[in-house]
């Protein structure tokens, strides 16, 4: 293996707080390796006690409060890659390694996940594939869905199983590690994970365009879409009362000039390029919109509808949220794909019923309306996926399956599981 794969290695347990949404935990533990997570799991489910699996902890807010947590176990200790060839561009790496630590490794040989969720460079690889999160780059990219090729969970029966290969077409009758993508540990610990990577691109350009309002930016957006320029993002946002259009290309220098002054050309946009402040920081920048912080009492809701109703969507969240008093600093959509997160601001009168009202007013407006974080307080006794998805009768035989004792996050995924 390349010798510069140290950079990812696994880490020691530091202090971390043994807590989530408020429910304390009696004990840290960090398993030095996959066998060891699974006879943690199995001594917890003989003794009835409740684990709550913590990588990063970018995402501890997503899904339910805790029913309980007896125990904490932290996954950081199970970094380091195990393989990579970077010529057949397959990656295996531990589940505890930082997303941004795996990028860097990947970057000395011109590759990359091609991923950008919020909080993601702190994030773990476990904890990405447990919430499913994923970010702008989904336009051109997809999730991790496209790019999760194998995997191994360790389970409450002090088995370790694996799914998938290191090869990019791997055909098994059953698609198993896309099984456990945002389960949010209720159907095993994930260990380690297989990836296909792909390459670097050599350069990028950002196009920021300014409207007066939500029609004119999604119509903006959606000609451009129809247009079949080779964009990596499109994205219309509200930021500051400003409904902005932006769409990022990425490729070689010359193709992303090109397509760069076209599209600041037909939307009347700015570019921002690999200088200054570059293309790539505006988007973290942008994304980061989306990750709570340390005492933030802002609400982050996505809200899910037909893709081509993305734009009635949008427009509808801030006018709804305007009847109800409800402030909403920031929105983020891509035109065409049907999904919407936003940012609100219930001000001094938060609660769990301010809040269960709002959810009520999104899933009138969304098919889906799933709070992806609040204060705890407000979210006790309230389901934050909101409407029970198609098929959960099937996740229930599956989570009695996997977790018949349910000792990996009781009550936090949908209905409460």
């Amino acid at each position: 293996m390349p010798s510069n794969e140290s950079r990812v290695e696994s880490r020691k347990s530091r202090e971390r707080t043994g807590s989530i949404d408020g429910i304390v935990a009696d004990e840290v533990v960090a398993p030095e390796d996959p066998q060891a997570v699974a006879a943690v799991l199995a001594d917890a489910a003989a003794c009835g006690h409740a684990v709550a699996p913590v990588g990063g902890g970018t995402a501890l807010g997503l899904g339910n409060p805790p029913e309980r947590i007896d125990l904490i176990l932290s996954t950081l200790n199970l970094g380091g890659i195990i393989d990579y060839e970077p010529s057949d561009l397959v990656l295996s790496i531990g589940a505890g390694a930082r997303f941004g630590d795996v990028q860097a490794v990947l970057g000395e040989h011109g590759q990359r996940l091609p991923l950008d969720p919020p909080g993601g460079a702190d994030a773990t690889i476990g904890g990405l594939i447990a919430t499913a999160r994923w970010g702008p780059l989904r336009y051109s990219n997809g999730t991790l869905r496209d790019l999760l090729i194998g995997i191994a969970v360790a389970h409450p029966s002090g088995t370790v199983s694996h799914a998938g290969g290191m090869v990019v077409k791997n055909v098994t009758g059953y698609d198993m590690p896309r099984l456990y993508l945002g389960s949010l540990g209720t159907l095993g610990v994930v260990v380690s994970a297989n990836f296909k990577v792909l390459p670097r691109p050599r350069a990028e350009a950002t196009i920021v365009a300014s409207f007066h309002g939500a029609e004119e930016a999604f119509s903006q957006g959606n000609r451009l879409r129809g247009g079949r320029e080779p964009l990596a993002a499109l994205e219309v946002a509200l930021v500051d009362d400003r409904w902005l259009l932006a769409a990022r290309i990425e490729g070689r220098e010359r193709t992303v000039d090109d397509v760069a002054g076209r599209v600041a050309a037909f939307c009347g946009g700015d570019i921002v390029r690999q200088n200054g402040w570059s293309s790539a920081e505006w988007w973290a920048e942008y994304v980061s919109r989306q990750q709570p912080t340390a005492g933030d009492h802002s609400v982050i809701v996505r809200c899910g509808g037909r893709p081509k109703e993305t734009a009635i969507l949008a427009a509808g969240i801030v006018a709804a949220m305007d009847t109800i008093d409800v402030a909403v600093p920031s929105l983020a959509a891509s035109p065409g794909l049907g999904t919407v997160v936003a940012r609100l601001e219930l001000g001094a009168v938060g609660s769990r019923e301010r809040l269960a009202g709002v959810q009520d007013v999104l899933l009138g407006l969304a098919d889906t309306a799933t709070i992806l974080a609040a204060p705890p307080s407000w979210k006790q006794g309230l389901d934050v996926w909101g409407r029970l998805p198609e098929g959960f009768d099937v996740m229930q035989s599956l989570r009695q399956q996997f977790d018949p004792a349910r000792t990996v996050n009781p009550g936090r995924f949908a209905g409460f599981l």
